[in-house]
């Protein structure tokens, strides 16, 4: 009886326990349930988002390659009519060359992203064309370039076409590497391009010829001057049209304002230029405090009047352009003969700006390897001003200002500019784009006509703008002599052709203001992007340390294995020179023998050496290949180990609770 009393209650407890603890098997059963279910879930969620968010998308480089700008949407949002992308590549240029693979996968996913957030108004093809196929026809029919690669069959295309409802085509002939930064900007171009249907018109007006010229010979007689050679490169992007210089009204076909050297346009002229930009025209303003073409045809007398500047506009828009300071760079000064004509020597006002002198990140001048200007003049906004101005061109750090007098000489002297040269501290603005919102300069409305004008050419303005529609769209440049061909320009007769040679940039500059202006006024806000291309650096600077550390030593060895070779090499031709066998002395049978030998440590050092270069390299790849590979398999064992022996714990203690509580 006394036994029964005690064990009663052990026996129920132990029921107790029995049943809370999980049948066999049944714990195995729930698991795979549950990795089932995880399965089910992992899939459903990849279905529902390919299918359901294929606009939706995270960009995680660092410059945001895969993203489109604020300004592409606002083009994208204009668009009426559908514009049909058609993306010819080539996948085996990729498998030949892969950095051309990586550059083609990011135009597709950014043609894709155009496509996404066009609302249906760009349908984006792509193709493979394959060799002797009508898919390669048609990528030949519209004009893409071919390009043939050693042992690859055929020819491989990396190009883009565009075309509207009226089949305007617009195309991408090939996509250089060098131009990835701006890749964004040449398919935005182009969509806006597709989306308007014209090709614009550009309006030259002001007092300096560069289409047609008459300038009085030495002879006396007037001579024709050709076209200046930026003239040229303008007609290749715009239709030209020369306005009157007494023009009272800017006409509605032009697109773009080009206004150069206006030192004597009249009142209401001004005045018309003021209301075609407050409108929403856009121009291009060449300004300058000394024209050396006005000084040089003065030559034999004194030089006066080759200053010009818009002043009323200038002052109501905060901008400075000083008419009696030029810029003097001894860092980007260009070198002309000396006094003697036995040398060379910098001529501080005539600069050739390269490199940091040009924004590399601005579409206009990315790819302009230089830009010559003669005694520019320099820009800049007051305090207060409602303009925002970005530079295009730009002085060296340390250049300086002389006055307009010292180089507005009959016999300008290089040699006493250069050494009168103290550094200033600051760099100075040479061309730049304003925008911002501006107010008129003609406050007090359109002038009166004068009397004597050209009736024809008589306009009064119905509506009179007080204040800019919009930001104004504006580039100012402070020099005039970067369009005259004698600054960047040589001609050679090659054949009985003039055939010429640029020196500079400056043609494909004023090209690149007139094709960029040309666009929505969203494609001026569009920069340039980063590369997909990622240099490994840390690899880079360990071969560049290993080499500093180990080159001047394999030298070393390689030199005393070429000596010792050499002496070596003379022992055993002593037979040759003797025409039969030479018995070696002793010494020399030694010397020998221990020239072999240092032959043999020596090469076994540079192997050494050889291999020390490679071995941080190597060790880095090793990490790499440890990290890429082993480390997250690792990382997830560790987790899960710690995770069970977590809950290995958690269910003992709670065994134990209940042992206690029992």
């Amino acid at each position: 009886m006394t036994m029964a009393t005690v064990d009663a209650p052990a026996g129920k407890h132990a029921r107790k326990r029995k049943k809370r603890e999980p049948r066999p098997g049944s714990q195995g059963r729930l698991t795979a349930i549950a990795l089932f279910l995880l399965a089910g879930l992992f899939i459903s969620i990849n279905v529902l988002a390919a299918f359901s968010m294929t606009s939706f998308r995270v960009d995680l480089t660092q410059d945001q390659l895969y993203s489109l700008s604020p300004a592409t949407q606002r083009v994208l949002s204009e668009v009426e009519e559908p514009i049909t992308l058609r993306f010819y590549y080539s996948k085996r240029l990729g498998s030949q060359y892969p950095n051309y693979g990586v550059y083609a996968d990011r135009v597709r996913d950014m043609l894709q992203e155009y496509a996404d957030r066009s609302a249906g108004k760009i349908v984006l093809e792509i193709y493979d064309p394959e060799p002797f196929t009508p898919v390669e026809d048609r990528a030949v029919s519209f004009g893409l370039q071919s390009v043939s690669l050693e042992g690859v069959d055929g020819s491989v295309f990396f190009g883009l076409v565009g075309t509207n409802t009226t089949d305007d085509v617009e195309q991408v002939p090939f996509f250089q590497p060098d131009r990835e930064a701006f890749l964004e900007y040449d398919i935005t171009k182009m969509i806006y391009a597709l989306s308007k249907g014209t090709t614009g018109k550009v309006g030259i007006l002001g007092n300096k010829k560069i289409t047609m010229d008459v300038r009085m010979g030495q002879n006396g007689r007037p001579e024709h001057l050709p076209p200046a050679l930026v003239t040229t490169r303008i007609e290749e992007v715009l239709e030209v049209e020369e306005l009157d210089e007494e023009v009272e009204v800017i006409p509605d076909d032009i697109s773009i304002l080009m206004i150069i050297h206006p030192k004597r346009l009249s009142e209401r002229t001004r005045f018309a230029i003021d209301q075609y930009i407050l409108g929403g025209g856009k121009a291009v303003i060449f300004v300058d405090p000394y024209s050396e073409a006005d000084g040089w045809q003065a030559a034999n007398g004194p030089v006066n009047g080759a200053a010009s500047a818009l002043d009323e506009m200038f002052a109501a828009w905060g901008l400075e352009m000083p008419t009696d300071k030029v810029v003097a760079d001894r860092f980007a000064g260009r070198r002309v003969g000396n006094a003697t004509g036995t040398g060379y020597v910098t001529y501080v006002p005539w600069l050739l700006l390269r490199g940091p002198n040009l924004d590399k990140d601005s579409p206009i001048t990315a790819q302009v390897d230089s830009v010559a200007v003669a005694s520019a003049g320099y820009l800049k906004l007051k305090d207060g001003s409602p303009l925002t101005l970005e530079p295009l061109l730009t002085s060296s750090p340390g250049s300086t200002l002389f006055d307009v007098k010292q180089v507005a000489t009959q016999r300008p002297n290089p040699q006493a500019l250069l050494n009168d040269y103290q550094a200033g501290p600051e760099r100075f603005v040479i061309a730049g784009t304003l925008t911002g919102e501006a107010p008129t300069a003609f406050p007090n409305g359109q002038p009166e006509a004068i009397e004597g004008g050209n009736p024809e050419l008589r306009h009064d303005f119905d509506v009179v703008r007080d204040k800019s529609d919009g930001p104004i769209d504006v580039v100012v440049v402070a020099d005039t002599d970067l369009l005259d061909d004698r600054y960047w320009v040589t001609y050679q007769n090659f054949q009985g052709q003039r055939v010429a040679i640029p020196g500079a940039g400056n043609g494909d500059f004023v090209a690149n203001v007139l094709d960029a202006m040309t666009g929505s006024s969203a494609l001026l806000d569009l920069r340039g992007q980063g590369s997909t291309y990622r240099p490994f650096e840390v690899m880079e600077t360990l071969k560049r340390e290993a080499d500093r550390t180990y080159q001047a030593k394999e030298q070393e060895l390689r030199q005393t294995l070429d000596e010792t070779q050499k002496k070596l090499r003379s022992l055993r031709e002593r037979n040759g020179a003797t025409g039969g066998p030479v018995v070696l002395s002793e010494e020399e049978q030694a010397t020998m023998r221990q020239l072999q030998g240092d032959v043999l440590r020596i090469r076994s050092e540079l192997r050494g050496v050889q291999a020390s270069l490679r071995s941080d390299v190597e060790r880095l790849e090793r990490e790499l290949q440890f990290v890429n590979i082993a480390l997250m398999p690792i990382l997830v064992a560790l987790f899960a180990l710690v995770l069970s022996v977590i809950r290995a714990r958690r269910r003992r203690r709670r065994i134990e609770t209940a042992d206690a509580g029992a």
